[in-house]
């Protein structure tokens, strides 16, 4: 194996699951995710002479992978497949499992009903503990804005969560 393909191996087995787990918080249909996954991590070995160079890959691996997500959102509506987590199979298993995990999927529900970047913020910096700076460079908008969707986010998802819980 190639120096290089030894790093793009290390970064993939290292960077996969943390794609996962940030596009988990955007989508509730798991083959949406999964293409949005995979195309992000194709994606980085294409151009893996300029992702291993950069400063801050992560920033650019989540930028593309929201990019990746939408595309695959809009290739299932073309072809008449629903991405909408409510009419997936299987939902109704999840009744029966543990009060937190129930608890962790209605979050999960609420933070993908907010506006695109509200989640994807939201979901940086639960997920990952990421900066506002971080965030800001990944979402390539500036750190004033993200403390501004980080503000309507957390305000929307407490109205969400408040309606889902009979105004609790």
């Amino acid at each position: 194996m190639a120096p290089t393909s030894v790093e793009f191996a290390r970064f993939f087995t290292q960077w996969d699951p943390h794609v996962r787990r940030y596009l988990i918080w955007l989508e509730g249909d798991s083959g949406v995710l999964d293409d949005a996954a995979q195309e992000t991590m194709i994606a980085a070995h294409q151009y893996w002479d300029r992702v291993s160079s950069l400063e801050n890959p992560k920033a650019w691996l989540f930028k593309v992978a929201q990019q990746r997500l939408g595309r695959a959102r809009a290739a299932r509506q073309r072809h008449g497949v629903s991405t909408d987590p409510h009419e997936l199979p299987g939902r109704a298993s999840h009744r029966d499992e543990l009060a937190a995990r129930e608890e962790r999927l209605t979050i999960l529900d609420a933070v993908r009903k907010l506006p695109e970047q509200q989640a994807g913020a939201l979901a940086l910096q639960l997920q990952f503990d990421a900066p506002l700076s971080e965030i800001a460079e990944i979402m390539g908008i500036s750190t004033g804005s993200v403390k501004t969707h980080l503000h309507h986010a957390r305000a929307a998802l407490k109205t969400l969560l408040a309606d889902v819980g009979g105004g609790a």
